[in-house]
């Protein structure tokens, strides 16, 4: 029965909440990161440089698209077909 406590009580601790005398365990930003092996920090990598360029994706996206409708309006008829293959090939 006393395993089960204990693990009962390391089960609290890693969920975030109190231990048994009552405070919160706390740990520093850079300690999270000490269990890591190198396919963790890869992986972090990874995710990080996808954010980055999930970020960047709308913008651009709202750029090239605002060109695009700026190509049909500005231009006569005639040459519409050249201003759009000028924006799409950017």
């Amino acid at each position: 029965m006393r395993e089960d406590t204990e693990g009962a009580s390391t089960n609290s601790i890693a969920k975030g909440q109190k231990t048994t005398n009552g405070e919160d365990q706390k740990v520093a930003f850079h300690k999270l990161f000490t269990f890591a092996d190198r396919l963790d920090v890869v992986l972090m990598i990874v995710g990080t440089l996808s954010a980055i360029a999930n970020g960047l994706a709308q913008p651009l996206m709202t750029l090239i698209f605002g060109q695009l409708i700026n190509s049909f309006g500005s231009s006569d008829r005639s040459n519409v077909v050249k201003e759009v293959s000028k924006v799409i090939s950017l």
